[in-house]
């Protein structure tokens, strides 16, 4: 049985006290009444050794939105795993659609860096997902199946238990637009489908897969997501930027 997965992507957002007081509500919440899924928040680089102090003790993990694939390196404005090792990050996202879209992220540079991060150790939530001009022209398979093939073709076999991927249709991040929970179980299960044919033996990994759908989760839709056999989860947003949402996913 896989296990659900509510983690919150605070973007660039929030202020110091803002992450440090979201952080500890999250923490205490989970502390006096757990809940049945994983929970992870991402937070920006400025507040991950703050959030992750304010994890201690909890169940709530704490991942870096971003990472350069090197150890302590000449690279500046970027951040190492081998830092994140000194706060006790152990997972970090890859591919999200902003630093596709805006940063020309590319499938090669993710390979990359999945690649690094898992040889490191690192669990890695890497992100795939269709714009809206690709589903309108009925691509979404297309770029989905190269999307899975290029960054995570070669891979070692050993590594994929620690990779979780996250759907996320980039029409529906930050629109309040959302698939229909029909139409993400189908992009899900074409991606199950895509990780088991990656190489000999892995119909058991992607049987064994997490995989999460992001794009405008919120309380009043989550359940129904979830409810579909295929979905393991949500990467979520806007909503999981203030307590009383995101807690509403965590104990949904």
């Amino acid at each position: 049985m896989r296990k659900k997965i509510i983690a919150g992507n605070w973007k660039m957002n929030l202020t110091m006290a803002e992450a440090k007081a979201l952080a500890t509500g999250i923490a205490t919440a989970l502390a006096s009444k757990p809940s049945s899924h994983e929970v992870m928040v991402f937070p920006t680089e400025l507040h991950l050794a703050e959030v992750s102090y304010a994890a201690n003790g909890s169940s709530m993990q704490v991942g870096a939105q971003n990472a350069y694939p090197s150890p302590l390196n000449a690279m500046t404005g970027e951040l190492s795993p081998d830092q994140l090792k000194e706060i006790g990050i152990k997972t970090i996202l890859v591919g999200h659609s902003e630093r596709r879209q805006f940063l020309k992220e590319t499938n090669a540079i993710c390979h990359g860096k999945i690649a690094y991060f898992l040889k490191q150790g690192y669990r890695v939530v890497y992100c795939v997902g269709e714009t809206l001009a690709e589903r309108e022209a009925e691509q979404t398979f297309a770029v989905l199946a190269s999307q899975i093939k290029e960054a995570l073709g070669g891979i070692e076999s050993g590594a994929f238990k620690n990779l979780v991927i996250a759907y996320e249709p980039v029409w529906a991040i930050g629109t309040g637009k959302v698939a229909t929970p029909e139409q993400a179980e189908e992009a899900h299960q074409f991606i199950r489908k895509e990780i088991s044919g990656l190489f000999v033996g892995a119909e058991s990994i992607a049987e064994s897969m997490q995989i999460l759908y992001g794009g405008s989760v919120k309380p009043d839709n989550v359940k129904a997501l979830l409810g579909k056999p295929n979905i393991d989860g949500g990467l979520v947003g806007g909503a999981s930027q203030k307590l009383d949402s995101f807690l509403a996913l965590v104990y949904a």
